[in-house]
């Protein structure tokens, strides 16, 4: 009895060293997870199964009350048995995959040791069925234990259930009873006993290569908040030089031999040099276009382990939230400097003094007039301060601003300036940021048609039209001035005003077109901008 305890051992020790170098492959750690991944479900099944049929072979056969030590066991004649490891493969099945993993590998194992034939061929068909569910359900029960260290004793315990359970089975279904008897007499205690310390050896492997990739993980986590960290500030320079810096950062950080960033399927930084083997960082805004991604290039192949994978994704995502954070406040930092110069351009003293000046002059021979020229300045403020709290505004909401400012400024230029508005009413309600109809309505006054001679002509058109294949509404803004200068036109740093600028940059932010306003001026027969809303 002790020899055979020891020769079960040994099988079991090979079998077990056998599953464990398969548990390190991506596949099969992706589904003992305890996640339920159900795409490597069927290598899951299909590699236990083999590991039972295996464990089968790999036994030793015992007839005549004795044992005979074998390297491979092809049958058992009518009188013989085989004492085996099976049981080891059905319930690791069963604890790992759940009843339904333990029941498919149980079956297939049962139906192949009944194959083999031998006067407990019934009992050994039905026990690895019986086995693998026992062991799902006993995963089922105690499934957040068996992620902790506790999870080797109760391994150990279903162990010794399952196979005290094929020794049951033995004695009630085998014939003749006396041989059933004598068979569970000499097998019973040593296979029970190899079987259950393997099953425990397994979760005692098992846990140490959990406990292995989480300390890798926690390194990993801790590198990409250090990465984080670095990149941090350096989103708030301007973007280009942001990813450029960042991108030495990836290089050196995450031991790469290059690093480049790519937008819109054009390259845009290069640090280093290119490889075959790369790893991929996309930069996106949540429910927003994308931004960008990052190419890092290695020397050689790169560990796709899930800590790596888990960390390299977690960077990804922190890279982008912090683009977002730092965008976040440039946006709002825009927005607030919108509404202070649309403030300032119109609530500067010598503004303010035209329109009391006219008030003024109104009260007696037009007081109606007057009356509506102190309405619209008061909603024309009031439209000022409640759109500066929002990121987002109805084109009817601009439009009705651009209303109210052309009112205050018609009362004093008087027939000197029309005003035509092309409007698609289904577009109204389609949203756009705020600030940006009512300032090139002003720019169009103020450096448009204020300095032409004869009556100066805004239109303002609204309406849907062909992008790339897709219907968009699109915004023209259109004088018949004096026009801009062809240079200041492609002027990074004076782009037809600095409302004009700031404009550009926050509707890049929202619809991520480069150049979103178009602009196209003629000295002396006047300027034409549009821009898309998608």
């Amino acid at each position: 009895m002790l020899q055979l305890f020891v020769d079960m051992i040994e099988r079991v020790g090979f079998l077990i060293a056998l599953a464990f170098a398969f548990s390190r492959s991506r596949w099969m750690r992706s589904y003992m997870s305890y996640q339920g991944n159900r795409t490597y479900q069927w290598r899951f099944l299909f590699f236990f199964t083999a590991y039972a049929i295996l464990a089968t072979y790999s036994g030793v056969t015992v007839s005549d009350y004795t044992y005979r030590p074998a390297p491979w066991i092809g049958e058992v004649s009518p009188t013989a048995a085989i004492a085996n490891a099976r049981t080891v493969g059905v319930v690791i099945a069963g604890l790992l995959g759940g009843v339904k993993s333990g029941f498919i590998v149980g079956v297939a194992a049962g139906l192949h040791r009944y194959s083999l034939g031998g006067f407990v061929a019934v009992a050994c068909m039905i026990a690895p069925i019986l086995q693998g569910v026992l062991a799902g359900l006993c995963r089922n029960a105690f499934k957040k234990r068996f992620r902790k260290v506790s999870s080797i004793k109760l391994a150990f315990l279903v162990g010794f259930m399952a196979e005290s359970l094929q020794m049951a089975l033995i004695l009630a279904l085998a014939k003749p009873w006396g041989d059933a008897l004598n068979l569970v007499s000499l097998i019973g205690l040593p296979q029970t006993l190899a079987n259950s310390i393997g099953v425990a050896l397994y979760f005692v492997l098992y846990n140490t290569m959990e406990r292995e990739e989480d300390r890798i993980g926690a390194e990993h986590a801790h590198k990409a908040l250090q990465i984080a960290d670095m990149t941090m500030p350096l989103w708030r320079l301007e973007f280009e030089k942001a990813v450029r810096e960042i991108a030495k950062v990836l290089n050196e950080e995450m031991k790469a031999v290059g690093a480049f960033f790519s937008k819109n399927g054009s390259a845009w930084v290069a640090e280093g040099r290119k490889t075959k083997h790369w790893i991929d960082l996309f930069i996106h805004i949540p429910n927003q276009r994308p931004i960008g991604q990052f190419r890092l290039y290695f020397e050689r192949e790169q560990d796709d382990n899930p800590s790596r994978r888990r960390m390299l994704s977690s960077l990804a995502g922190l890279l982008s939230q912090q683009y977002a954070f730092v965008e976040s406040e440039r946006q709002s930092q825009l927005l607030a400097d919108a509404e202070i110069r649309s403030l300032q351009a119109q609530m500067n003293p010598h503004f303010l003094f035209n329109v009391l000046n006219t008030v003024k002059s109104f009260i007696r021979t037009k007081p109606e007039e007057a009356r509506q020229m102190v309405m619209h300045l008061s909603k024309f403020l009031r439209k000022n301060m409640s759109h500066s709290n929002q990121r987002m505004i109805t084109i009817r909401d601009e439009y009705e601003l651009v209303m109210s400012y052309l009112s205050l400024i018609k009362s004093r230029l008087g027939d000197q300036m029309e005003f035509y508005a092309e409007i698609d009413e289904r577009l109204l309600d389609h949203q756009i940021p705020p600030f940006t109809i009512q300032p090139l309505v002003e720019n169009a006054i103020v450096h448009g048609i204020k300095n032409r001679k004869g009556i100066g002509v805004i239109k303002l058109i609204v309406k849907e039209e062909l992008d790339d294949g897709k219907r968009h509404a699109r915004i023209t803004v259109e004088d018949n001035g004096v026009g801009l200068e062809t240079a200041r036109l492609h002027s990074h740093g004076e782009h037809a005003g600095m409302a004009l600028r700031n404009i550009e940059q926050r509707l890049l932010y929202h619809y991520g077109r480069e150049h979103p306003l178009e602009i196209e001026s003629k000295s002396g027969e006047g300027t034409k901008i549009r821009f898309w809303v998608r």
